[in-house]
């Protein structure tokens, strides 16, 4: 079972540079963000971020919390929304009611500080419909940044569960809020190129099957986008580009000059297609 999560995970990454890449070019302005579900977990007050409210958690009628407690740490440093969590110490989940079948994007948004429960020392697995979505997950590691998780997910009507269950290296799970919502359809295809080891190319058809996992979004051509419509980055590409065109030339191990120029040459040729 755990080589079959890995396998779905590697998945993952391979295919969603591709879908994210399509999704910010078919541009529609039809599309409204729906008012659900955005979680402030372990809440007792809604909480408004860039516009969007995060409902509180507690005491609601449309999503459930599962056997869990409630934490917080009302600190200037850390950002409202991530001053409360909920805290799973067994195997235990969230469940939401899906009124319409489709393409949902979730995520999942980590910071970790002191409290009664020690955030840091969290070890935890998520999974999803029948995907494994974190393994042996923590942040103890990490900046003093929140961490977000952000996936695609086909989700049929009715009800829908995020799983936490701690590892065995510990007794501790947790979420500072949630996001589920339904994506604009019309900027999801479910097929993509795909590249064998041996270079043959081929389509692929149904992404949509499997959970996409966000790796990074790039903006190909443009500049840096702080905040798009879902309140997502996007980084510019020419930097990456350049850092890309390096790396080629040191695994290359390439020390003939008249190489270097032509291969720069290509390179910037390249650059120009995508950017024009």
């Amino acid at each position: 079972m755990e080589m079959l999560h890995f396998r779905k995970s590697l998945f993952q990454l391979c295919l969603s540079l591709p879908l994210y890449f399509s999704s910010l070019l078919l541009l529609s302005s039809a599309y409204t963000v729906p008012d659900k579900y955005f979680i402030n977990c372990g809440a007792s007050s809604n909480t408004t971020v860039n516009g969007q409210v995060f409902v509180a958690d507690s005491n609601s009628l449309s999503f459930s919390t599962g056997k869990s407690e409630e934490v917080r740490n009302t600190s200037a440093w850390i950002p409202e929304l991530y001053q409360t969590a909920r805290v799973y110490r067994q195997p235990c989940s969230y469940s939401f009611e899906i009124d319409q079948n489709g393409t949902y994007i979730v995520r999942l948004h980590f910071f970790a500080y002191l409290s009664r429960a020690n955030l840091y020392d969290a070890l935890f697995n998520v999974s999803a419909s029948g995907f494994s979505l974190l393994t042996n997950f923590s942040i103890r590691n990490s900046s003093s940044f929140p961490v977000i998780k952000e996936y695609l997910l086909t989700i049929p009507q009715g009800k829908f569960r995020i799983q936490f269950i701690p590892s065995q290296d510990s007794s501790l799970a947790f979420v500072n809020a949630i996001e589920v919502f339904l994506a604009n359809e019309t900027r999801i295809i479910d097929y993509a190129p795909h590249v064998s080891s041996a270079r043959n190319v081929s389509n692929y058809t149904g992404l949509l099957s499997q959970a996409l996992h966000t790796i990074h979004r790039i903006n190909f051509g443009g500049s840096q986008i702080d905040y798009d419509e879902l309140w997502r980055k996007w980084v510019a590409d020419i930097s990456l580009l350049f850092f890309f065109f390096f790396t080629s030339c040191v695994n290359s191990k390439i020390t003939v000059q008249g190489t270097k120029i032509t291969v720069h040459a290509l390179f910037i040729t390249i650059y120009a297609l995508f950017t024009q």
